[in-house]
């Protein structure tokens, strides 16, 4: 007995440890990197109706993604969700969010997820607006949540081998991640109500992302090749989830004061 259990033992650490080479070998003969980051819009979006799912099983990517350019105004596009008022969804009264009832709110959030994003920084892009349209454009957390995802982001490409390298696909992800968190979300929220605590905190963040910039440039013009991703490259992670069963929601788990806001 004491001769089978051992060598039953020996078998299941033979396999354990070839388990562990094969997998070993793989990431380093592929260069891949298993790269995650957490959903931060958990508990802002509305639960998905059934429109929103059968709009999202035959969702298809918008024909010319936007390819990012390096300039820091209002004009700014990527992918098939970010910038503003890209893609213009309205309802058709065109009546903003605000004034929309919770039904008619959910109606054309289902719109926006007939459009599959182009990759995890557009992913966040697409929830940014769903935040707005379901909680308010004066809601704070919508704001924080993307950019905390790209904080994420770029954190994730930034522990990789190649995203410490210039010229990279990692690398280019990376710093468009930075720069769409520091600078594209100051200038777009300059003209929003803001407490003084948090515009400060968008003041120091502006120069020092700018100051950034200039070291990144003379880091990308030794390899001569873009800042940002160039067109078909994307730039995608996986999002983890919280808890191992979260409520339907895109796999988000769902805040009991939205299910509230839902009798409305």
């Amino acid at each position: 007995m004491i001769k089978y259990n051992y060598i039953f033992e020996n078998k299941c650490h033979k396999r354990w440890f070839m388990k562990s080479i094969l997998f070993f070998i793989l990431v380093i003969c592929t260069g891949s990197t298993i790269l995650n980051a957490k959903d931060r819009f958990a508990g802002l979006l509305p639960p998905l109706t059934e429109q929103m799912k059968e709009n999202m099983r035959h969702a298809k990517v918008c024909k010319h993604p936007a390819v990012a350019e390096e300039k820091f105004d209002k004009s700014f596009r990527y992918g098939c969700f970010c910038g503003e008022h890209y893609p213009d969804i309205k309802d058709p009264s065109l009546k903003p969010p605000e004034y929309l009832t919770y039904s008619k709110r959910k109606a054309l959030i289902a719109r926006y997820y007939t459009i599959k994003p182009y990759d995890t920084i557009d992913e966040a892009c697409m929830k940014h607006d769903i935040c707005y349209v379901y909680n308010g454009t004066d809601n704070p957390e919508c704001d924080d949540a993307f950019y905390a995802t790209m904080r994420d982001i770029y954190d994730a490409f930034d522990r990789t081998k190649e995203g410490k390298e210039p010229g990279t696909k990692a690398w280019r992800c990376k710093i468009l991640a930075s720069d769409m968190g520091a600078i594209f979300r100051t200038i777009f929220t300059a003209s929003d109500e803001t407490s003084g605590s948090r515009f400060v905190l968008f003041s120091m963040i502006t120069p020092f992302a700018v100051a950034t910039k200039v070291m990144q440039k003379s880091a990308i013009s030794v390899s001569e090749r873009s800042g940002y991703p160039l067109p078909f490259e994307k730039c995608t992670i996986r999002l983890e989830q919280k808890g191992d069963k979260p409520k339907e929601q895109g796999g988000l788990p769902v805040r009991s004061a939205s299910d509230k806001a839902l009798s409305r």
